[in-house]
């Protein structure tokens, strides 16, 4: 096993974890997740923590937070959002996260994919990192509230059965006027900039034209900048008009870009 993880190509990410732990461990929550996930803990409030996190990462980075009264506060709705790399992101999410806690009191389901990717040229042709499915469902375990797990990678025996619970709980929380946040792009951008339009998924997509046609609008949340200083900014709800799932991913993204920096807009420069 060691073997394989020394010439195994991994995700770029990886290589922040370390930086990211060491947020976790100043916030006092990292042996507590590690414990967590030994022994199978369940129903963490993740807002709780994101503000006890949020304590620590705003000692290194500001984020500048705008457009929450965007979030509707009757319906519930589906986020959409661009994905620059995790020292970015994680942040700027759970920023936003409090924020829309704090506004209108409704918690986030993130809809995450629940195994770390092996590094290939295609985005979408995924293969599990030994050992990380079980690790991302213990921990996705944890915030089982607020983490909607979605097998991404095709090889796994639950790719289909998994995607189909993971359709359901996102149903169930739109009946509910709950609010769901997912990525079209499903991986890191390159340089921060907005990625291809043939690396999106489809069931980002999917998503979208389901909420539309259940009434719920999708809401574009543009994040950037650097680890030092990230932007959030949500936009103005819509309700997709593609027929596709690929066209209604991409024009998901098309909103993303609107409030990006037009050098990071990528396709939708």
């Amino acid at each position: 096993m060691i073997t394989i993880l020394i010439y195994m190509p991994l995700s770029p990410e990886l290589s922040r974890l370390p930086r990211i732990a060491a947020s976790f461990y100043r916030a006092g929550l990292l042996q507590e997740l590690v414990w967590g996930i030994v022994t199978g803990e369940t129903g963490r409030d993740m807002v709780e923590d994101a503000e006890k996190l949020l304590v620590q990462l705003e000692k290194q980075s500001k984020v500048d937070l705008c457009g929450l009264e965007n979030i509707p506060s009757e319906s519930g709705c589906l986020i959409v959002f661009n994905h620059p790399n995790m020292e970015i992101l994680l942040p700027a999410m759970l920023e936003l996260f409090v924020g829309i806690f704090e506004t209108n009191g409704k918690q986030v389901r993130l809809a995450m994919g629940s195994e770390i990717p092996m590094m290939t040229k295609n985005f979408n042709d995924k293969t599990a990192m030994p050992g990380s499915v079980w690790l991302l469902e213990r921990f996705h375990g944890m915030y089982s509230n607020n983490i909607i797990s979605v097998p991404t990678a095709e090889n796994r025996k639950d790719f289909l059965t998994g995607r189909t619970v993971a359709v359901r709980k996102m149903m169930r929380s739109f009946k509910d006027h709950n609010i769901v946040a997912i990525s079209p792009e499903g991986h890191v951008e390159i340089n921060g900039s907005v990625s291809p339009v043939e690396t999106y998924h489809d069931g980002s997509g999917k998503m979208a034209m389901l909420a539309t046609r259940m009434g719920i609008p999708t809401v574009p949340v543009s994040v950037w900048g650097s680890e030092k200083e990230m932007s959030v900014v949500v936009g103005k709800p819509f309700f997709i008009t593609a027929e596709t799932a690929n066209l209604a991913a991409v024009e998901s993204m098309l909103h993303v870009s609107l409030n990006l920096p037009e050098e990071l807009r990528g396709p939708f420069r």
